[in-house]
């Protein structure tokens, strides 16, 4: 039987993506980043952003803290039953 992988997840967004991932437009998030969300340069003329930062940044901006970790209801569940045993 073939083995089944786990999807890999990113790290990093290219501006146009960190600026719609944050909601905003990317001349904004320009300008944003310039000051507060330091870029990775992966070559040199392209530069991305860590997911990592942006979420720490939103956590900064809005006073809680932000899991990049999907969760749901029956993961917590779970989690409680088994740590109860």
């Amino acid at each position: 039987m073939g083995e089944v992988l786990a999807p890999v997840q990113r790290k990093v967004m290219r501006a146009s993506e960190a600026a719609s991932y944050l909601g905003i437009s990317e001349t904004s998030f320009r300008s944003i980043a310039k000051k507060e969300i330091p870029p990775v340069q992966i070559s040199e003329k392209r530069q991305v952003w860590l997911i990592e930062d942006l979420d720490s940044y939103l956590a900064a901006r809005s006073g809680r803290s932000i899991s990049s970790q999907q969760t749901n209801e029956w993961d917590s569940l779970c989690r409680r039953l088994t740590s109860n045993m």
